[in-house]
């Protein structure tokens, strides 16, 4: 009988360590989908602001503020 009740506490610590590891995957799964999601906002928005800033901002510190926003842009590709 104790030999009996030590594998059901096995299996079912077992089973709660799977049940976590799902857990776990589907939350990592999530996660990394919103980012993507948030970063493409990001760019998209940076995308807009670059545009009319350089329709507005004319000379050298409009080329500046163009290069720092491509440099953002950048950054959220690799991330």
């Amino acid at each position: 009988m104790k030999e009996y009740k030590k594998n059901v506490q096995k299996t079912e610590v077992k089973a709660i360590g799977r049940s976590g590891s799902q857990s776990k995957e589907s939350k990592k799964a999530k996660t990394k989908k919103l980012g993507k999601q948030e970063s493409k906002l990001a760019k998209a928005s940076l995308s807009k602001t670059t545009t009319g800033l350089q329709s507005t901002v004319k000379g050298q510190f409009g080329k500046k503020i163009t290069k720092v926003f491509d440099q953002q842009k950048q950054m959220l590709d690799e991330f």
